[in-house]
């Protein structure tokens, strides 16, 4: 990204000159399809026809990435008494022994796994009290996570480490979708009046989802956001999952309607959450929620993506 004067102006722009959707790829593995495998159920025909029309070839997925991001919030570390910074430092060590669950599936299905420490011993602030980020925090950490697709992939698969459910991220939700606030504070175990004070401190900023994003988000948050526009722009399709990913699509859809059709949500959100990949315009892949955790549900579904694009192997 070139610089300017404002930091956001770099992803604005960024977020309405994405690349399109490729229609002679698609066209084309439809007819393949036709052709050498009628027999492919809908579910295979759908993965392989949106990948290729956001990869610009035909369906063949031979370096996926997993690429997780961690971050600490002071409102939660507050609300916590710290468990959940000490929970998150337990998953990143285990993952990064190889000892976790999502070290199994990865190895399973082939995939090559980065996750990202965000400043962990540096929470962003106390969103009940001021913004998250600066500016140019927020603007610099969307920025490291364009660093996704470094080192080059045919399929990111993005997802945070969550111990919990941010606050942070239902309030992004809540705000973005407008969700009865008392009904999530209810549901996740917040106190509503608490909730309403965040999403007080954020009026009036609905129309620019960055700066919703600087006030309210994590960085985990920010990072999922540019590695969702990095893939776009070098035409890798993404796998989402994580209550922060949905977060971040929401940003992104707001910020422009186009930016995140080249997205699919790994899993069904559960409970109140359920329906907001369908409203943010991206399919779910797994129909109900298969594990408890986005990263290894991300993991579990490019398992079910590179499988589909076998369909036409050997075919082309």
């Amino acid at each position: 990204m070139r610089e300017t004067g404002l930091p956001f102006d770099d992803i604005r722009q960024l977020a309405s000159n994405l690349p399109k959707i490729d229609e002679n790829a698609l066209r084309h593995t439809s007819a393949q399809l036709d052709e050498f495998n009628p027999a492919a159920g809908r579910g295979v025909r759908r993965i392989c026809e949106w990948y290729s029309a956001w990869s610009g070839r035909s369906p063949a997925v031979h370096r996926a990435v997993v690429t997780l991001f961690a971050g600490t919030h002071g409102l939660d570390n507050r609300l916590t008494d710290n468990t959940v910074s000490r929970d998150l430092h337990e998953m990143l060590a285990e993952a990064s022994a190889g000892n976790a669950m999502l070290n199994r599936i990865c190895h399973q299905n082939d995939l090559g796994l980065k996750v990202f420490d965000l400043a962990l011993q540096i929470p962003v602030g106390d969103i009940s009290e001021e913004a998250a980020l600066d500016e140019k925090g927020c603007a610099g950490t969307i920025g490291f996570g364009m660093e996704a697709i470094a080192g080059g992939a045919d399929l990111l698969c993005v997802a945070a480490l969550e111990p919990r459910i941010s606050v942070s991220n239902l309030a992004l939700l809540a705000s973005l979708h407008d969700m009865d606030v008392s009904a999530i504070a209810d549901n996740y175990d917040l106190p509503e009046e608490l909730l309403k004070k965040i999403l007080d401190n954020a009026k009036g900023h609905h129309a620019n989802p960055l700066e919703l994003l600087r006030r309210l988000g994590g960085r985990e948050t920010a990072a999922l956001c540019g590695a969702i526009l990095a893939a776009r722009s070098q035409h890798i399709p993404v796998i989402v999952d994580s209550v922060a990913g949905l977060a971040a699509l929401s940003i992104l859809k707001t910020l422009d309607a186009d930016s995140v059709h080249h997205c699919m949500f790994a899993q069904s959100p559960d409970d109140q959450l359920a329906g907001l990949p369908s409203e943010i315009g991206v399919e779910t892949l797994l129909p109900e929620t298969w594990c408890g955790q986005g990263a290894e549900g991300v993991a579990m579904a490019a398992g079910l993506v590179k499988s589909s694009c076998l369909a036409l192997q050997g075919k082309q």
